[in-house]
């Protein structure tokens, strides 16, 4: 978990400086007080805070299913299904929907802030959190409970993988007794030190987990910690399946990402664990006796979400729909032709022209079958693959070349009224895509570079172009 080198040392020549430009330091005005009793209420200043876009309350359901999509193979990210019953809720959904998961923080991260800060006596304890008020306009962060345990807040509340931001390292500092530590920490918040902080804070998403691990020295009160730390927040995923091919399941597809310093991502590595490696906790804490049969039912925290990007189809669609889903983009594709095949061929309905794109076809190619399959019933009217890493074929290419291949039946498309479905990683494939298409109704139409572009804002503007992206 720990990063492998001392920051201290990449500063040895840079910390030389006798004057740094470092920004004000507000004082601590939170103050925590901790009884030794039996109270487990958590108690929030005001409404506890609401789940981002909910359109449904958290509902604890069991993994009912799961399958492995991609080949496990060191060169390709694994990629998994799992499905989630739902038979006890009343959740309904529409293909382009997605669902918001819970996480909670790993025990043995929890662990290392607790050790590190020597908590260890007050960490069950519960506590009650109060504002200095000689301190103007300071509050208590509202996703921090008022009164709680440590232990729950540390879990549940806080993001202790977050980047640490430069004023967080400034405060760190002041808790920093080697002064060779201390002058590092300094330099990283100051404006002399931007670049170092980019380089080695942001590029490589280094958190208070890892900061411990290098400043052993800096110990600041818990109280810090839980000023600056943002809240934990759910994560996002689309929902694979239709609810007309059995209302009691919902899919999620996801790929288990490497995130640097030996962590996978938190929700996707903790689906993996429980799916595949269940721990000696799980084993106790979600064992279940059914018909004289031992299992291990996991439940999974979920939540409805509000479909604020309209990334949803039509019921009844004249127009050609063209669809674009690199990976694991693909999802809620699934879950559109699924419920077109429920729903039967309907004579009269636009064509449905589905890019994908993946690394290489023998590893990752996930929902082959069923795309295929969709084909030959006609339910997908064309399916156009690109594969970015497939040594040794002449098909190695990204999805958007894909698209500028195709390009005049996609210009001719987009001029009969098409609808573009955009989803993927926001950073890379959208933008590009979006550049591909202005550069398909240049070369193959009567609008010019300027026309082009408006074309696609225009098509934004009237939600014919819709994206459903991540970072």
């Amino acid at each position: 978990m720990a990063v492998l080198y001392n920051v201290c040392d990449i500063f040895d020549n840079l910390c030389e400086k006798t004057s740094l430009s470092i920004p004000p330091l507000k004082q601590n005005y939170l103050k925590i007080e901790f009884e030794n009793n039996d109270n487990n209420e958590t108690v929030y200043h005001g409404q506890a805070p609401t789940l981002p876009f909910a359109a449904s309350e958290v509902y604890n359901v069991p993994v009912c299913n799961w399958r492995h999509l991609s080949v496990e193979h060191p060169d390709c990210k694994s990629v998994y299904e799992v499905t989630f019953d739902i038979s006890g809720t009343n959740l309904s959904f529409r293909p382009g929907d997605t669902i918001g998961v819970i996480p909670k923080n790993l025990d043995i991260e929890v662990d290392v802030v607790i050790d590190h800060l020597d908590l260890t006596s007050v960490v069950d304890c519960s506590y009650t959190i109060t504002v200095d008020s000689g301190q103007k306009g300071a509050k208590i962060p509202a996703h921090v409970p008022v009164k709680s345990r440590l232990r729950h807040v540390l879990t549940y509340c806080v993001d202790i993988r977050a980047v640490v931001k430069k004023l967080f390292l400034l405060a760190l500092s002041r808790y920093t007794k080697d002064e060779r530590e201390k002058s590092a920490l300094e330099y990283l918040c100051s404006k002399e030190g931007s670049p170092a902080y980019a380089t080695h804070i942001l590029n490589k998403n280094l958190c208070i987990l890892d900061l411990f691990a290098i400043f052993k020295t800096c110990k600041p009160p818990i109280e810090i910690i839980l000023e600056y730390l943002p809240r934990l927040l759910p994560r996002p995923y689309s929902i694979v399946n239709s609810e007309l091919a059995n209302s009691n399941e919902l899919k999620i597809c996801f790929s288990v990402m490497n995130i640097g310093n030996n962590r996978k991502g938190l929700v996707t590595g903790w689906l993996e664990q429980i799916i595949k490696e269940p721990s000696l906790e799980d084993l106790i804490t979600n064992i279940s006796l059914k018909e004289d049969k031992v299992t291990v039912v996991h439940k999974v925290p979920i939540y409805l979400r509000k479909n604020i990007n309209q990334f949803s189809f039509p019921e009844v669609f004249t127009s050609p729909l063209l669809l674009v889903g690199p990976g694991t983009g693909v999802a809620p594709y699934i879950g559109l032709l699924e419920q077109m095949e429920c729903q039967g061929n309907k004579q009269g309905w636009g064509m449905i022209w589905l890019f994908f794109g993946c690394r290489n076809p023998n590893l990752d190619f996930i929902y082959k079958k069923e795309l295929e399959n969709f084909v030959s019933k006609g339910v997908l009217n064309k399916l156009t693959t690109s594969f970015s890493k497939w040594e040794g074929s002449n098909n190695k290419k990204y999805i958007q070349e894909s698209i500028l291949q195709n390009g005049e039946k996609v210009s001719k498309l987009l001029k009969e009224g098409a609808k573009v479905y955009i989803c993927g990683n926001v950073r890379t494939m959208a933008a590009q895509v979006k550049e591909t298409l202005v550069k398909c109704l240049v070369e193959y139409t009567d609008n010019t570079q300027e026309e082009a572009e408006k074309f696609i804002s225009d098509m934004q503007k009237n939600k014919r172009y819709l994206v459903d992206s991540w970072n």
